[in-house]
């Protein structure tokens, strides 16, 4: 492309077209002024060579000092912004005509793109310039306040997918390595106990249900005496115990003697098992601890040593391995005193008595259920509206006490509850008289009191031991209940 000097225009006032001897002014203020002035020539030359340029890019080229030497290259660049603006097409879709062309200048200044359109198309139309050898040379011209083009090779794929990766496979590297070794610390090893820790803290695997059973078997024929004269039966007896016990173990469960006694009254197991480490290569010994209640009403504790075969075991049966301890039963200290409710009502013990505990207590012995709607709550329990059936009648309040679970006796009102301790008198089937306790549950609703519950005696009020320590012989006056 052709360049030709411009005969109207001013020579250059800056160091390029300086001549050889004449020297800089040393004043600061004279240089700044030909510098100003200089950039105020270089705007009037450029927007009257293309008046609709944009003002940014007319202030770029102006301060562009090697676009303004002898050759002039800074008409080029004007030449080439303002046939970009030739080529855009006008707002109103007319293709003819465009922005700075000489055949419709007043369309043009009518007709002009806005300045967000042009900036826009400026930052996407690249900029040529020519080269000495004939070719031509693009370059972007970036917006104000952008970036400038990243100069320099782009990264490969390659490296970018690396540099993702990458922190993800080492964080994965790290977890995958403290789960293995938090994992490997933590195997379940199969575990096991000494018999000395076993027997600090009481951990058994005696199955002492099933060894109790049979102790009380055993004591029962044990403590039951035939009469000497009576072979067979003490043949039978014999027999039996023999085939519950071990060869070494005295026979007969090491009782010779003529008196003959019945069976004990009671043969119960009183909790203890002290297992026998170590005694047997299979299966599991213990000593258990028996109460034995004779026929004389003695009470005798009994301690036998039992072993029961493991599951795994062929051996079928539970033995007797030793002879029966008899030993003193331990005294069993006096019940407590239970505390006393926090609030009583005594005044309301016999009108509640009258209207609703004796009416629900007959009904409830009968099963009657029309009588037993009339005293029941709604919410009443099942084993309120139950009843006994007939197996119970006639019964007799010989003791009441009220006990106010919620509400004030002053003034009992809608949601109070109350739970009354009653004792009573029922006569059996079999014309006995039959005491029991019960703990009756009301509550109020609609101004009256109804039954919500009935469950089991409360405790003994009065506390401590019983005077009496032997069984009391029926008299020919009361039978025996049941």
């Amino acid at each position: 492309m052709s360049v030709r000097a411009d005969p109207g225009a001013a020579p250059s006032t800056t160091a390029n077209t300086r001549p050889v001897g004449e020297q800089p002014e040393s004043s600061f203020r004279t240089r700044r002024r030909e510098s100003v002035a200089e950039a105020r020539r270089r705007r009037e030359k450029l927007l009257a060579e293309a008046p609709d340029a944009d003002p940014q890019f007319v202030h770029a080229l102006a301060s562009a000092d090697a676009l303004w030497g002898p050759d002039e290259q800074w008409r080029v660049a004007v030449r080439t912004h303002a046939g970009s603006l030739v080529l855009r097409p006008t707002e109103a879709g007319d293709e003819s005509a465009a922005l700075g062309s000489p055949t419709a200048p007043h369309d043009q200044a009518k007709r002009r793109w806005p300045r967000r359109l042009s900036i826009r198309h400026q930052h996407r139309t690249r900029r040529t310039r020519p080269i000495k050898d004939g070719t031509v040379a693009t370059f972007d011209v970036p917006l104000p306040g952008r970036p400038s083009r990243m100069v320099g090779r782009p990264r490969s794929w390659v490296t970018r997918l690396l540099l993702i990766a990458g922190p993800l496979l080492l964080a994965g590297g790290v977890a995958y390595s403290c789960g293995v070794s938090t994992g490997s610390s933590r195997l379940v090893q199969q575990a096991s106990i000494s018999s000395q820790d076993a027997a600090a803290f009481h951990l058994s695997s005696f199955p002492a249900a099933r060894a109790s059973a049979f102790g009380v078997a055993y004591l029962a024929l044990c403590w039951t005496h035939p009469a000497p004269t009576d072979a067979t039966a003490t043949k039978d007896r014999l027999a039996a115990l023999a085939e519950m016990t071990s060869a070494g173990v005295a026979p007969g469960c090491g009782w010779t003697g003529s008196t003959p006694s019945p069976a004990p009254l009671t043969v119960i197991w009183d909790g203890t098992a002290t297992p026998l480490p170590d005694t047997y290569s299979d299966g599991a010994a213990a000593q258990m601890g028996f109460v034995v209640t004779t026929a004389d009403r003695r009470t005798v504790g009994v301690t036998v040593p039992i072993w029961v075969p493991s599951p795994n075991s062929p051996t079928t049966g539970v033995r007797v391995v030793g002879d029966i301890a008899v030993v003193p039963v331990a005294t069993a200290a006096p019940a407590p005193t239970p505390v006393a409710p926090a609030v009583t009502d005594t005044m309301i013990a016999e009108s509640l008595t009258r209207s609703v505990i004796m009416p629900f207590l007959q009904a409830w012995s009968a099963s009657d259920p029309v009588q037993l709607n009339l005293v029941l709550a709604r919410d009443a329990s099942s084993r309120a509206r139950t009843g006994m059936d007939g197996q119970l009648s006639q019964p007799k309040v010989n003791g009441l006490r009220v006990i106010v679970t919620r509400g004030d006796p002053a003034a009992y009102r809608d949601g109070d509850r109350l739970t009354a301790q009653v004792s009573v008198d029922w006569t059996t089937r079999t014309t006995g008289v039959q005491r029991s306790g019960y703990s009756i549950s009301l509550g109020m609703s609609a101004g009256r009191w109804q039954v919500v519950n009935i469950t089991g005696s409360a405790p003994d009020p009065a506390g401590g031991a019983s005077p009496s320590t032997t069984f009391a012989a029926p008299s020919s006056t009361t039978p025996p209940a049941g």
